[in-house]
């Protein structure tokens, strides 16, 4: 079986320069970063868990049921993720992935349809970005251009700061 090899881009607004002859396309999303001003205060009413190793397939599945593309199934060594469960079955997640010395990037936050709109993601967001703070860093993310949690994410106390794009390339 031959595995399927991607490279993936991140860039404000140039378009990556690649060999076409090697490389295609396969998706381009036009999104957006932004970066913690003031955290808004949050009542957390949920038990947050630190979600280990044990849950990386709950994780990757949950993910791609809600926004399929990015998230890989090793993602999840990049930072700490945590989760809300309900029944137990983990319902809403959001973790951590870019870090640098000086930001830590929010990273896959979703939540199953069947439990959206009860603020599990405003809670698992406020709780990754204090997380972050702590670590003496500034908390970003980056979402889609046109989200609806674009919303969300500005009420928490984050402000759009510029344009990104991603681009997910395949060999061919």
């Amino acid at each position: 079986m031959h595995k399927l090899q991607i490279i993936f881009f991140v860039s404000e607004a140039e378009t990556p320069l690649i060999d076409d002859s090697t490389l295609f396309l396969e998706k381009k999303v036009e999104g957006c970063q932004m970066v913690l001003n003031t955290l808004a205060d949050v009542k957390i009413t949920e038990e947050i868990v630190l979600l280990d190793e044990t849950f990386s397939d709950e994780i990757y599945d949950l993910v791609w049921l809600v926004m399929p593309g990015y998230y890989r199934k090793r993602t999840f060594e990049m930072g700490k993720y945590f989760g809300i469960f309900k029944s137990g079955k983990l319902v809403s997640v959001a973790g951590q992935r870019m870090q640098t010395n000086l930001f830590t990037e929010v990273s896959a936050v979703v939540t199953h349809p069947s439990y959206t709109r009860q603020g599990l993601a405003k809670q698992l967001i406020a709780h990754n970005t204090k997380e972050i703070l702590k670590e003496n860093k500034t908390p970003i993310l980056h979402t889609n251009k046109g989200n609806p949690a674009i919303a969300l994410y500005q009420k928490l106390g984050y402000t759009l700061t510029r344009d990104m794009n991603w681009w997910l390339y395949a060999k061919k």
